[in-house]
């Protein structure tokens, strides 16, 4: 197997900030409207008001369906990502802030991506005048049910730059990887206030290139040095957490033609298989647990980039028969293998997870 970019980090793992819950709460009419929706990602308002509580993505994904059936409107999300100031994600959106050009802003939000709720990683590519800021799922959130994660993505993004770049910014475009209907796309499109098309390869937002390097009136060195050793702090606290899982998964993902036993990741890990079981036990997880994981990331990366048949990935999987691989995807996805692949880019495989060519951050 080739090198597949991956994160430790998996949809059950409390690491995200309650930021985005919060965002959409003060649109609500009552608290007893917003009680039950916590509930539905089993949180309650005590937990909301805490600063210190966390979140899994599942927990966000059922609270925001929740949030959007009680306000009747399934574009909440565009709403919630204008009220996501820099303010909302503490010290690293004044590291943000004080970045001297926003290529700079950029690659610290990239960098540090986990501490502003990203669920998208990002890759800016640069073509004459034209800057191209793809959004690309890194966490197999892609569904044409779950277009709501990137209408909140991109609706962040750009409240971001505004805060960043000022007043005067504005994208000249946005493209989108999701269905809508008519209506749909006229209220995205009025919501945005720019161009936007819809049903594409990938999600992007598109700017002039010239905004990259412009210097910033807030920038300030030592602020910005002093706010991303900080955010570097908290980000290695959560890494350190994973840390094993997410060897234990680069190595499933990199094993070659025949994935690596628990014994072989153990051998090279220099660990004995019991002390290995036991360090991942700590962390609520397993070696199958992270197979399956492992297995769902390659299999839904073959089905988008490559033209490989179910077969032929079933086989790349180490599934006994293409049955099985059908079945696994299913209680996955939802979806049998042929047809997400395309529900998601109509039978192309294009190659929405690829590094650009030009300039990459991931």
């Amino acid at each position: 197997m080739g090198q597949i970019e991956t994160t430790p980090i998996t949809l059950d793992d409390k690491v995200f900030s309650t930021a985005e819950i919060l965002a959409a709460a003060g649109l609500l009419g009552s608290e007893a409207q917003l009680s039950e929706c916590l509930a539905a990602g089993g949180m309650s308002l005590a937990d909301l008001a805490n600063p210190q509580s966390k979140i899994s993505l599942n927990q966000q994904s059922s609270i925001h369906a929740a949030f959007n059936r009680a306000a009747a409107n399934p574009l909440l999300s565009l709403q919630v990502g204008k009220r996501l100031h820099l303010t909302s994600y503490g010290i690293v959106g004044f590291a943000m802030l004080s970045s001297a050009t926003w290529r700079e802003a950029l690659e610290t939000a990239s960098h540090f991506g986990l501490l502003i709720n990203l669920k998208m990683s990002l890759h800016l590519q640069v073509e004459n005048d034209v800057a191209m800021l793809q959004l690309s799922d890194q966490y197999g959130l892609i569904s044409p049910e779950n277009a709501f994660w990137y209408h909140l993505e991109v609706s962040k993004l750009l409240t971001l730059l505004q805060d960043i770049l000022g007043r005067e910014f504005a994208c000249e475009g946005i493209e989108l990887a999701v269905q809508a209907n008519a209506q749909e796309q006229a209220d995205i499109q009025a919501s945005f206030g720019v161009p936007v098309s819809f049903t594409r390869e990938r999600t992007a937002i598109r700017l002039a290139a010239h905004w990259l390097d412009s210097k910033l009136p807030q920038s300030n060195s030592i602020t910005h040095s002093s706010c991303k050793a900080n955010c570097q702090a908290q980000l290695r606290e959560i890494v350190q957490k994973y840390d094993i899982s997410y060897q234990v998964q680069n190595l499933l993902l990199n094993s070659g033609d025949c994935i690596a036993s628990l014994s072989d990741i153990a051998d090279h890990l220099h660990l004995s298989p019991r002390t290995l079981r036991r360090r991942l036990d700590a962390l609520g997880t397993s070696y199958n647990a992270l197979l399956v994981e492992v297995r769902k990331k390659l299999a839904i990366r073959y089905l988008l980039n490559t033209p490989m048949t179910t077969e032929a990935i079933s086989e790349q999987l180490n599934y006994s028969d293409a049955a099985n691989f059908r079945h696994a995807f299913k209680r996955w996805t939802g979806r049998s293998p042929r047809e997400y692949r395309v529900l998601n880019n109509g039978g192309k495989y294009a190659s929405r997870f690829a590094q650009p060519a030009a300039y990459g951050m991931a």
